[in-house]
């Protein structure tokens, strides 16, 4: 018997690779004598740069000749110009439907202008669907800060009806009455602040996690990289995680249900890396900043955005069916620290920090007052309420387990995670920081 429904909302995401490389080139093309004639940022960087549009013929020149920028350009354009789009698409009526901005976890927030239907939406929508979501399904979705509920268009139009709660750990009891009540099928964003206020009210309420998420096809996980503890911890909750992150600040990157990798909507735009330091290309496979031009958000024309993250490329065909390109995303790159010469980064310390109960919540900052150290330094949240022994043998234990794993001298800071909690949501604190 036929499926009445493909795995994959759009045919777009099984597209053979030759259609996607010519569509791609063909796409940064027009995108270029968009931005260049309509985005004041992108002209003078291109100004700046000594290129033309004109100088483009192929994905070859796009990549040889093609001038790259960063968030600080932007911010900076915004500042200099007082122009609340960072040099981006001038605002025409009826052309933006609202203007946000990111988080600003690595820097001031930046502008993000929104069109009617934003490309971040339809990817959503496709991992949803991917998820088993169909027309009549009801979606679980949480709303952080300043974003999310205006753009509800594409999945309304799929069907689907979402139910929204706020980010905040007293909506658990809602959460739970409103899963059991709709049994949802899809849910987003499940960031860790919500897993563990979730695990705090499943203890405190003695609710069972399994019969409240138990209609869940698949959960949408992101806002920092997921940790070993809350992957088994919903896991035993019989969720299935999905990961996400940003693809261009316009679009996002999602797991598929083979988890290796984040899928590039690659019909949304072109990704490649770079070294972070000289900006030479880097080979796919190999480790690398992502490097991203989006070439269906007219209002965002992003051409050769730096995303400042650390990837690896693959652009075969997955176990999933989808033949769009794959990263792993290794972390940021201005997160990078030497210590002694060796390379560390914030994510590979999360596994060995929620190790201990009273410091489970993941609450640390790696000190870097320069970029390269003889003494990896971390400042971590302890939860007072969980700590049994005397706080210099949890200091003594985590430092001895940190210095076995990385090989490098550590020195271990202890403070009250009512203290980290003051720069922010759990998920958002800055990882690293001068002192």
């Amino acid at each position: 018997m036929a499926k009445a429904y493909p795995d994959f909302l759009d045919p777009v995401e099984t597209a053979p690779r030759e259609w996607l490389d010519r569509m791609q080139e063909a796409a940064i093309i027009r995108q270029i004598h968009n931005g260049y004639e309509n985005a004041p940022l992108i002209r003078e960087i291109w100004d700046k740069a000594g290129v033309k549009p004109s100088d483009i013929k192929s994905m070859a020149d796009f990549r040889e000749k093609a001038p790259m920028f960063d968030k600080d350009d932007q911010r900076d354009f915004r500042d200099k110009h007082n122009d609340l789009t960072g040099g981006f698409v001038p605002i025409r009526p009826g052309a933006i439907m609202s203007v946000g901005t990111t988080s600003g976890t690595t820097g001031d927030p930046t502008p993000v202008a929104n069109p009617p239907r934003s490309p971040s939406e339809v990817a959503y929508a496709r991992a949803a669907w991917h998820q088993g979501a169909r027309p009549g399904d009801y979606l679980t979705e949480l709303l952080f800060t300043y974003r999310g509920g205006h753009r509800n268009r594409y999945a309304s139009e799929l069907g689907f009806t979402k139910i929204l709660f706020a980010m905040h750990p007293a909506e658990m009891p809602r959460i739970a009455a409103g899963s059991r009540r709709y049994r949802p099928t899809s849910m987003k964003v499940f960031a860790s602040p919500f897993i563990l206020a979730m695990e705090q009210y499943v203890e405190q309420s003695g609710d069972d996690p399994v019969d409240i998420f138990k209609s869940y096809k698949g959960v949408i996980f992101g806002g920092e990289p997921l940790s070993q503890r809350l992957a088994a911890l919903t896991k035993s909750w019989g969720i299935e995680l999905f990961e996400t992150t940003a693809f261009g600040e316009v679009s996002s990157g999602n797991q598929c249900r083979m988890h290796d990798g984040f899928h590039a909507p690659e019909d949304h735009g072109f990704i490649e890396t770079v070294d972070p330091v000289t900006g030479e290309p880097i080979a796919d496979g190999k480790i690398g900043e992502l490097v991203v031009t989006m070439f269906v958000d007219r209002m965002m024309p992003l051409i050769r955005f730096r995303t400042g993250d650390l990837v690896s490329i693959d652009r075969s065909a997955c176990g999933c069916g989808s033949t769009h390109a794959r990263f792993q995303l290794l972390g940021r790159a201005s997160d990078q620290i030497l210590v002694e010469g060796k390379s560390i980064l914030p994510r590979e310390l999360m596994g060995l920090i929620e190790s201990e109960s009273a410091t489970r919540a993941n609450l640390f900052q790696i000190i870097r007052p320069g970029r390269e150290l003889d003494t990896l330094r971390i400042r971590i949240g302890y939860d007072p309420e969980r700590l049994t022994e005397p706080q210099a043998a949890l200091q003594n234990r985590l430092r001895d387990k940190i210095g076995a794993a990385t090989g490098v001298p550590t020195q271990i800071e202890l403070v009250d995670q009512a203290e980290l909690l003051k720069l922010g949501p759990p998920h958002k604190i800055p990882r690293v920081t001068k002192q």
